[in-house]
Formats: C-alpha cells, sequence, structure tokens
C-alpha cells in the first residue's frame, strides 16, 4: 500500500474516528499503515478535541506518512455541539474508489486485509461492500467472548435486507467494512439530504442499511480485526450507553430508517418487530419508572408519531408482523447455526 501522488486517485480511503483514545491509538494506525498490497491510499483520521495527547499521536504519523494520512483536528467538539461532523468534514476529504473505516481504538489483525476486501469487490460488482469476522478484545487487549448477537461468526455468507431487518444482525463490526464509495457519492442531493436526516443511533446500522438496500454484502468468514469491547471507563460508545433507556432513540432510528428505504428506494421495510420492540420497551418503562430519562424516551416516540393514540394504532399495526417475526426466531437460529 502507497501513498498517492500527484495526478493520482487512491484505490481506498481510510476513516479513522478518534476522541481520547490514546492508549489504543497507536496500534490502530500501525495496523492500518502496516497494510501490504500493490494499491494507493489515503488514511483521514478525525479527532474530535481529544485531551487526552491523541492529536499529538496523531500529528507524529502525519510527519513520518504525509504522503499517507490526511488529519483533520477539532479545536471544539463537535459532536457534543450536535455537529454532523462526518458529513460535513470527513466525507468532503473522500476520494477513493472504496471507503474502509478503523475507529482509533480497534486495529486490523492481518496485513491482507484491505488486499483481499478490494479485489473482491473489484470483482464481484454485485456486492456493495465486503465485511470479515473480527475478534473481541477488551481494554487490554486480552480476547472476549465475540458479540455473536449482532456480529455471529460464521463461515462465508451474503447478507441482505432481511437478515438487518428481519433479524437485526449486521454483516460485520465497523472495523471490518469495506465499501464502495460510490454509495454515498452518487446519491441525487435529494437522497443525499434524507440520508443525513436519519435521526440515527447507531452509525453501523445506519451505514449496514444505505449498503443493503444498494446490493448485497460479503462477510467473508477470514478474521482480520479486533474490536475493543469496553463497557467502564473511557469515552467509547458501549461505556456511555451501559444501562441507560435508549428505547425511544432506537425507534426512531428504525422508524427513520423506514422513510428512507420508502421515499429513496421505493422499498418497504420490515422492520416491524424492531419498532414493535422498542416502542413497547419505552412504554413499559415509563409506566414502571416515572424517572426523566424513561419520560424522555417515551417523549420520542410520542412526538414522532403525533400522539398517544397514533402510538397506540401505530403498534397495533405492527402487531401481526412481529409476532410472527417472534414465533419464527428459533427457525432464524438453527438457519444461522447450520448455514
Amino acid at each position: 500500500m502507497r501513498g498517492v501522488k500527484e495526478g493520482e486517485t487512491p484505490v481506498v480511503s481510510v476513516l479513522m474516528f478518534v476522541y481520547n483514545q490514546a492508549p489504543y491509538l497507536e496500534k490502530a494506525i500501525r495496523s492500518v499503515v502496516g497494510q501490504l498490497g500493490d494499491f494507493t491510499a489515503e488514511i483521514i483520521i478525525h479527532d474530535d478535541a481529544s485531551t487526552d495527547g491523541s492529536r499529538e499521536i496523531i500529528l507524529r504519523y502525519a510527519d513520518e506518512y504525509p504522503d499517507l494520512i490526511i488529519p483533520i483536528l477539532q479545536e471544539e467538539n463537535q459532536m457534543q455541539q450536535g455537529i454532523d461532523f462526518v458529513s460535513r468534514f470527513v466525507s468532503p476529504k473522500i476520494t477513493g474508489k472504496y471507503t474502509a473505516y478503523c475507529e482509533g481504538d480497534d486495529y486490523w489483525t492481518d496485513k491482507r486485509k484491505l488486499s483481499l476486501q478490494i479485489d473482491i469487490l473489484e470483482r464481484h460488482p454485485e456486492y456493495s461492500g465486503v465485511c470479515h469476522n473480527c475478534v473481541v478484545v477488551d481494554a487490554l487487549g486480552n480476547r472476549q467472548k465475540p458479540v455473536s448477537k449482532f456480529y455471529p461468526f460464521r463461515k462465508d455468507f451474503v447478507y441482505t435486507l432481511r437478515e438487518l431487518t428481519y433479524e437485526s444482525r449486521m454483516p460485520g463490526q465497523t472495523a471490518s467494512v469495506v465499501m464502495r464509495s460510490s454509495l454515498l457519492s452518487d446519491m441525487t442531493d435529494e437522497e443525499r439530504k434524507k440520508f443525513r436526516q436519519i435521526r440515527h443511533c447507531v452509525g453501523d446500522r445506519k451505514r449496514t442499511l444505505l449498503m443493503l438496500l444498494k446490493g448485497s454484502v460479503l462477510c467473508m468468514s477470514r478474521t482480520m480485526s479486533a474490536y475493543r469491547y469496553v463497557t467502564q471507563g473511557g469515552t467509547n460508545w458501549n461505556t456511555m450507553v451501559r444501562g441507560k433507556n435508549l428505547a425511544g432513540r432506537y425507534f426512531v432510528q428504525e422508524l427513520d430508517f423506514r422513510k428512507f428505504a420508502k421515499d429513496c428506494f421505493d422499498t418497504d421495510l420490515h422492520n416491524d418487530f424492531a419498532l414493535f420492540g422498542y416502542g413497547l420497551m419505552a412504554c413499559f418503562r415509563v409506566l414502571c419508572v416515572q424517572s426523566e430519562e424513561n419520560i424522555r424516551q417515551y417523549r420520542m416516540i410520542i412526538d414522532a408519531l403525533g400522539g398517544r393514540k397514533e402510538l397506540v394504532v401505530f403498534l397495533s399495526t405492527l402487531f401481526p408482523r412481529a409476532i410472527l417475526t417472534l414465533l419464527l426466531k428459533p427457525v432464524q437460529e438453527i438457519r444461522w447455526r447450520i448455514c
């Protein structure tokens, strides 16, 4: 892998999002710059005003690899201000044919990862993206049990919308994803606007939705990255949301996914089970405990649908398919284990 010369276009743009991940960051960067293969690349590292020395680490590696690394260093935290920094600052910098991801606390474990995934996408135009299996590690790098609910370990499998909407399974963790950059760049202005308006709770799921609306996604059985799953301390997603009620946010996310798929792709998402579950959970929790958090999550759903009556009617329409999906869950689990 090498940087681009004047007049060249990179084959792949690697995106790395960083916020106070200094203890892990060097391992992440080294795993990316150490990729092998005869292709050009750019590594775009966005630091959201870290205060733990992450910025200095990025600058040091940018000086060492000036032909590869493009640093974007914020003076004020963008996420805390509700600013979509990916759309505003990162996406305009992407020039590669493909886009790969490695967050600042994850890392790649196979030096041929990018070349293998790029080769598959070159040979299979029907795939909008390629993922792979990963190991799960804790803050100290000790191997943990796989998060099989979302990223099941299995042999090669081609994912479609069915796996995402019916079963809530995604083809791979963030650090395993390589997708076609054209999924975003080829959007019309109206489609791009509506995509940005999706009130997502989990960015992985939003990106996966787009990939599966545009094609299928191959998940390779080969393990080529490490997912740092930390639930105590630090600034990652799992730490921040642990023990919190996010039912309303997840409900609104699924509602926006449904609208985006219909408006832009004329596709009906059958995510009734997820919508019904999150809606019911929000109602149940606010009935049990009238906490500020529970009330806030419940109000999100009421505001999104227009009132309590509308909520009851909407959940009633979701009920039949949600129950059918629930009844078929054991069959789906067997299917996943034997495929």
